[in-house]
């Protein structure tokens, strides 16, 4: 007759194939469905970088603990992490009854069920302390009303409590598995006291059943539930940007596409597909995104949600025609069953992103600078604004004209061409004429269009060119033969026309042989350092911020400031400079040895400044949606520190701010100044 321990490992064999059977089978259809999009090149060089980025945002949990509430899910991470490796020999176990990890020796298996046996009791507090966070404190960039967190919870508790009441009576009854172990099991041991030994024995069993099905339940709920990140996260964070600048857009080949940007599903990049699959749903993009803040209808989580759920619509009918086992990596023409892009926000149904949402978005970089598995939120913002640009030429009223003052006068004011350098007029300053001039002059001065047509941008410009002058730099302009970097085409998605004005700019340096170019507006500056080596492979041109070369000039003892005292200051973060190209320091040690003025800085500051409102093309679109102006609401964190001058590095935050300083009747007593027109003031000018 054959017994219960000798029927039980078939018994366990059976259900664990057809448990790994149907989560393969999950995991497979996941992989498909990404393989729907498009390929990724360079998504795999650098892996000894790729490595580092997973070892410290996966294991070290690095973006995690940047937030209070983080340590909890770090928690969690070490706690499975460390449960793992004794479910491990649970599963193993329950086919092969003589195997056992106690082989590695008393002091390691009696340590791999200590922390096991802790951490899975330490675990029910972090499950206790997620549940109050979402019930009581409710935090508004968490969904806390979401069923799907709370089963998720709900399993999690159960997989831990069946697990003690097995341990526990096994020890009370005695069992083989288990026996002799009280000690290796404090918590278990602990609960042992729950049961009688006459029938712990038949209770171990019935335990550890439960915890068999409840266990492998779980690992089968993954695929289909929130915590699929568990699974696309560190893919995730090992394909992310490497080849190129974050900061950098990819480019189109007008020569072979047959269409622009994103206007199905798969039309994505397989990486964009799989940044669906790593949200952990932490909402600290939606926490940080100014649109979001100031009551637009972006939520960059729910942009990465809407994409998901039509890839599952769209993608399961087209997997249905190729059969499972078929593993086309071709991207596929068809027609969606159901529409990726919505009219409008009234209109749009989950799983589809509304053109509103799409228009809100200024780039600043916020949620891929805090997401903690670096999703590029903003790389398919744009992809799909491409979309509406190029292929159905959506674009509202005062954008078109945008376009139409750039290709009729290079510039979004479009304001003549042949007026770009009138602002010069009477500075005696030298226009670089061509490839004969690289000896003669170190920097390129790339004015850019607010330096070159706006009134107030133009006394920045002036106070520069003091700067470059008193730190005896040589430099020159390029006049009438500088060209819109494109950014602001570029950002709406206008792709076609920001590769025109890359193509030609790029050529005009090379031709005149420039080496290094200073830049007092970020997007220029991240244009000419991060996108335009994409245009020509010998592109070779060092490219600084106007606050980096004063920085330079002070630190080296080229220029000299006076002692004088300027008052409070407080520093705003152009989200170009900041965020996308990782320049903190400099504008403020350049404000630091300024006057020995007093530098404030603001609650959102460095990697979490606000935007100021008038990136990804924002500056030359009204604000129709929200609660309240983006410009508007960093104005008035800007001023809560008191100070009597607002620093800035961009010719658009320029704008912005003292816009919103008019707005709130501030403009008596708060000044917004340049970083360069405050060193200007100071510069002590060199006896003759």
């Amino acid at each position: 007759m054959v017994t219960y321990t000798q029927l039980k490992p078939l018994l366990f064999g059976a259900f664990l194939a057809a448990m790994f059977g149907y989560f393969g089978y999950s995991c497979w259809r996941l992989i498909r469905l990404a393989r729907l999009g498009h390929d990724k090149p360079g998504s795999f060089d650098n892996p000894v970088e790729r490595m580092g980025d997973v070892l410290f945002l996966v294991f070290f949990q690095k973006r995690v603990r940047d937030y209070k509430f983080g340590y909890n899910h770090v928690i969690f991470f070490w706690a499975f992490a460390i449960i793992t490796v004794g479910h491990a020999e649970f599963v193993i176990r329950g086919v092969f009854p003589w195997f056992s990890l106690h082989f590695l020796g008393d002091f390691v298996y009696s340590k791999i069920l200590q922390g096991g046996d802790l951490m899975a009791f330490i675990v029910l507090f972090a499950v206790v302390n997620a549940i109050f966070r979402r019930v009581v404190i409710k935090p508004s960039h968490i969904h806390y009303k979401s069923a799907d967190a709370f089963r998720i919870l709900g399993m999690i508790t159960t997989v831990m409590v069946t697990y003690f009441f097995a341990m526990a009576a096994g020890l009370k009854g005695n069992h083989p598995d288990v026996a002799g172990y009280n000690d290796w099991l404090p918590v278990s041991n602990v609960c042992s006291a729950l049961f009688e030994p006459t029938n712990a024995n038949i209770w171990y069993e019935v335990w550890w059943w439960a915890h068999a099905f409840i266990l492998m339940g779980f690992m089968n709920y993954l695929p289909h539930s929130k915590h699929m990140h568990l699974l696309g996260g560190i893919p995730n964070i090992y394909v992310n940007k490497k080849d190129k600048p974050s900061a950098s857009l990819d480019t189109i080949d007008f020569e072979t596409a047959e269409s622009y940007g994103v206007g199905k599903v798969t039309d994505f990049t397989w990486k964009a597909l799989l940044d669906t699959y790593a949200c952990t749903e932490c909402g600290r993009c939606d926490l940080n995104c100014p649109a979001n803040n100031t009551g637009k209808p972006l939520q960059p989580q729910k942009v990465i949600h809407d994409m998901r759920k039509n890839l599952f619509i769209n993608g399961d009918e087209i997997l249905k025609e190729r059969g499972i086992l078929n593993f086309n990596p071709a991207p596929v023409e068809h027609e969606p069953v159901f529409a990726l892009i919505a009219e409008n926000e009234e209109e749009a149904k989950p799983g589809q992103i509304s053109k509103d949402v799409l228009w809100s978005c200024t780039t600043c970089g916020a949620c891929v600078d805090r997401c903690p598995v670096l999703i590029d939120h903003v790389d398919a913002i744009i992809d799909m604004r491409r979309h509406l640009t190029l292929m159905e030429g959506d674009v509202s009223p005062e954008l078109a004209n945008t376009y139409r003052n750039i290709e009729n006068n290079s510039n979004p004011w479009g304001i003549g061409a042949d007026k770009r350098a009138d602002w010069a007029e009477d500075l005696g300053l030298k226009f670089w004429g061509g490839s004969e001039d690289k000896d003669e002059f170190e920097y390129l001065f790339w004015v850019g269009c607010a330096g070159s047509y706006d009134n107030r941008a133009q006394k920045v410009m002036k106070a520069t060119t003091k700067i470059l002058d008193a730190g005896k730099i040589s430099y020159a302009i390029l006049g009438t033969a500088e060209k819109c970097t494109g950014d602001p085409a570029r950002r709406t998605g206008n792709e076609y026309l920001y590769a025109d004005l890359a193509t030609q700019n790029v050529q005009t340096i090379m031709d005149f042989g420039v080496q290094k170019i200073v830049t007092t507006c970020p997007h220029c500056l991240n244009s000419l350092r991060n996108e335009y080596p994409a245009f020509n492979a010998d592109y070779d041109v060092e490219v600084v911020h106007h606050t980096q070369l004063i920085d330079q000039l002070i630190q080296t003892g080229r220029i000299t400031l006076d002692e004088g005292i300027m008052g409070d200051v407080t520093f705003h973060d152009p989200c170009y400079l900041g965020r996308w190209n990782n320049e903190y320091d400099a504008p403020r040690r350049s404000l630091a040895a300024s006057r020995h003025l007093n530098l404030i800085e603001m609650e959102a500051s460095e990697r979490t400044s606000m935007c100021c409102g008038a990136g990804g093309g924002q500056m030359w679109m009204e604000e129709h949606e929200g609660t309240a102006r983006v410009n508007t609401v960093r104005t008035e964190q800007a001023l809560e520190t008191k100070a009597s001058t607002i620093a800035v590095g961009c010719p658009f935050c320029m704008t912005m701010l003292e816009d919103g300083v008019k707005e709130k009747s501030r403009e008596e007593s708060v000044r917004v100044l340049d970083v360069a027109e405050i060193v200007a003031e100071a510069i002590i000018e060199p006896q003759p």
